[in-house]
């Protein structure tokens, strides 16, 4: 595969392709569709997921399951993150059936816009990298446990229900959007 670089002495390049694609570090892997349509920014962590490349040229999932790997992206803008009671993968399958028809549904509202989808969508079950992010934003050990996080903002958005569904997901989600929720500190 030809992967086109930007040498690094280059910096008149570099800093306008850091503009026009809100590039924040480096290393950085972008992959672009024929278009010079964004596919990716998330290139380095599909590298490193995906190693042979059998997924390329790795087009977004509505929700991921949060991985030490892909955790960097909770940094990059509001984040929808259903903690789930396993590491158990059937757990985890479910509740990502639970929450993907919402997540395709505002994908597809902003893609429509031809605007940048505002929340990511994740499963976070049991592991030491998830008790991590409960510790650091100070989140209760109860699951299933909707919450969004901004880490960005510092904010959180915590769903306290006995049961999450569909409906009370969209809702949340909605509000959310709308601006209708209070955040709490993290």
């Amino acid at each position: 595969m030809p992967w086109l670089s930007v040498p690094y002495p280059d910096e008149g390049r570099r800093s306008r392709l850091n503009r026009l694609y809100g590039i924040q570090g480096i290393p950085t892997l972008i992959v672009l569709d024929a278009k010079g349509d964004v596919i990716t920014r998330q290139g380095r962590v599909e590298v490193l997921n995906d190693p042979e490349c059998k997924e390329f040229p790795w087009h977004p999932k509505p929700v991921l399951e949060l991985t030490d790997s892909n955790a960097v992206q909770l940094n990059e803008g509001p984040c929808l993150v259903l903690f789930v009671d396993s590491d158990d993968d059937g757990e985890s399958e479910a509740a990502k059936q639970l929450i993907q028809p919402i997540a395709e549904k505002i994908i597809a509202q902003y893609k429509a816009k031809d605007e940048e989808t505002p929340l990511l969508f994740f499963v976070a079950g049991e592991d030491d990298m998830t008790d991590s992010l409960r510790d650091y934003t100070n989140l209760p050990e109860a699951a299933p446990l909707l919450t969004i996080l901004d880490m960005s903002a510092r904010a959180k958005y915590v769903m306290d229900v006995e049961e999450i569904t569909p409906p009370i997901v969209e809702t949340f989600v909605n509000d959310f959007l709308a601006d209708k929720l209070k955040p709490e500190p993290i």
